[in-house]
C-alpha cells in the first residue's frame, strides 16, 4: 500500500494467494472433526452462525469439555461452545444464544429437535398425511427423509467429489412440512376439479353423439317413408 498520506486504497492485486483451498480434515480424520463438519449451526443469528462456521472451517474453534452455566436460567445447560445460554432459553426468550440479539430485530436459526419433538412431529404428520393417496404419501416420506439441504458459505469445485460428499442435509421445520402437506393437497383438489371437467366433457360428448345417431335414424326412417310412398303411387 502506498504511504501516500490520505491514499487508503490499492492498486496492485494480493501478493500471495493460496494454490488449493485449505481443508480443515485433510490431515485430521478423527471422529471429533468428523462431527464438527457435520454439525448445524442452531439456535444462534446469521452472523454469530457464520462466524462459528468460519472457526469450524480453519480449526479454530474449540468445543467445550464441560457444560457450562446459562446466564439466564443459571444451570449447566450450555453444552454449545460459544453460546452463553441454553437451548431452551434462546428458544423460550426468541433471542441469539451468542450474542442474545432479540428475533425482532435479527432472524434466528431455527433448532434442532429432540428426539421427543421429533416423535411428536412424526406421529402429527402421519395422522395429517392419513387421507392421503399412498403415492402422494410416499412422495411426503421421501421429501420428509431427505431434508433440506444446507447453503455453502464459500464456492467449491462441483467436479469435487469430496464436496458433493460435504453436502449437508438437515431435517426440516414444522412449518415447512405443513407448508409441504398444503401444497399436496391443493395439487389433490385441482387433480380432482381436473378429472370433473374432463367426466362433463365426456358426458356432453356422449349426449351430443347419441343425439346426432338419433337424428339420422329420422333421417333413415323419412327415406324409407318416401321411397314407399313412390312406390305405392306407382
Amino acid at each position: 500500500m502506498s504511504s501516500q498520506r490520505g491514499n487508503v486504497s490499492r492498486t496492485r492485486a494480493q501478493k500471495h494467494k493460496n494454490r488449493y483451498v485449505f481443508k480443515n480434515d485433510l490431515h485430521d480424520k478423527t471422529p471429533q472433526q468428523i462431527r464438527l463438519n457435520k454439525m448445524h449451526v442452531s439456535t444462534v443469528c446469521q452472523h454469530c452462525k457464520d462466524v462459528i462456521e468460519w472457526k469450524i472451517k480453519y480449526k479454530k474453534y474449540k468445543p467445550l469439555t464441560q457444560a457450562k452455566t446459562c446466564t439466564r436460567c443459571q444451570q449447566r445447560n450450555v453444552r454449545k461452545a460459544y453460546h452463553v445460554i441454553c437451548r431452551d432459553c434462546a428458544v423460550q426468550a426468541r433471542v441469539c444464544a451468542k450474542c442474545l440479539k432479540s428475533a425482532d430485530e435479527v432472524p434466528i436459526e431455527a433448532p434442532q429437535p429432540t428426539p421427543r419433538e421429533e416423535q411428536q412431529l412424526q406421529a402429527e404428520m402421519e395422522r395429517l398425511i392419513k387421507s392421503f393417496p399412498e403415492r402422494k404419501r410416499r412422495a411426503f416420506l421421501r421429501f420428509q427423509a431427505k431434508g433440506r439441504k444446507l447453503e455453502q458459505q464459500h464456492e467449491e469445485d462441483p467436479a469435487d467429489p469430496e464436496a458433493r460428499e460435504l453436502a449437508q442435509y438437515v431435517k426440516h421445520t414444522r412449518e415447512e412440512l405443513l407448508e409441504k402437506i398444503e401444497q399436496m393437497k391443493l395439487a389433490e383438489s385441482d387433480e380432482d376439479d381436473d378429472d370433473y371437467d374432463d367426466d362433463e366433457d365426456d358426458y356432453e360428448g356422449s349426449d351430443a353423439d347419441s343425439k346426432q345417431s338419433s337424428d339420422s335414424e329420422d333421417e333413415e326412417r323419412s327415406e324409407l317413408k318416401d321411397t314407399g310412398r313412390k312406390r305405392a303411387e306407382k
